[in-house]
């Protein structure tokens, strides 16, 4: 059973919100595309220290990785055909329709253990009974450029 670290809409719906008026605000027409560009923009920034800031999602990165996948056209089939993230993983990390309030909630959860985590970590744990996911088990997730 997954219970470790999950999002919940309540927590992150009014920050999507603001998110969606700030960048409606500047005249953004598609702000999903603009928090994904952020985000990776980041994390070619620590790439350059030698820091792969997707591991830092920890068990965020499959669901974040979804929805990179379906907002640049790849079908649900063909991520996890390529990915081999498992499903329940994905789901139990993901606010379904709330795309942005996920990738907020996976940054929080991301701040959250950086000042408590070695860098580069890739074995996150899922619950308090020992089920983890090891990111580098699945050779096709993003990776930073180091």
């Amino acid at each position: 059973m997954i219970d470790k670290f999950l999002p919940t809409l309540e927590k992150f719906k009014q920050t999507e919100q603001q998110y969606i008026d700030y960048f409606s605000a500047k005249g953004e027409k598609d702000i999903l595309s603009k928090v994904i560009s952020n985000m990776k923009g980041t994390a070619e920034i620590q790439a350059s220290q030698g820091v792969d800031a997707w591991l830092a999602y920890g068990v965020y990165l499959p669901a974040i990785e979804r929805i990179f996948a379906l907002h640049a056209g790849e079908s649900e089939a063909d991520f996890y055909s390529r990915t081999q993230y498992p499903q329940e993983i994905v789901e139990a990390y993901t606010l379904f329709d709330h795309d942005i309030a996920t990738l907020i909630a996976a940054d929080k959860y991301s701040r959250l253990h950086q000042h408590n985590t070695a860098v580069n970590t890739a074995i996150w744990p899922l619950n308090d009974a020992g089920h983890s996911i090891n990111l580098n088990d699945y050779p096709a997730r993003i990776k930073a450029k180091i």
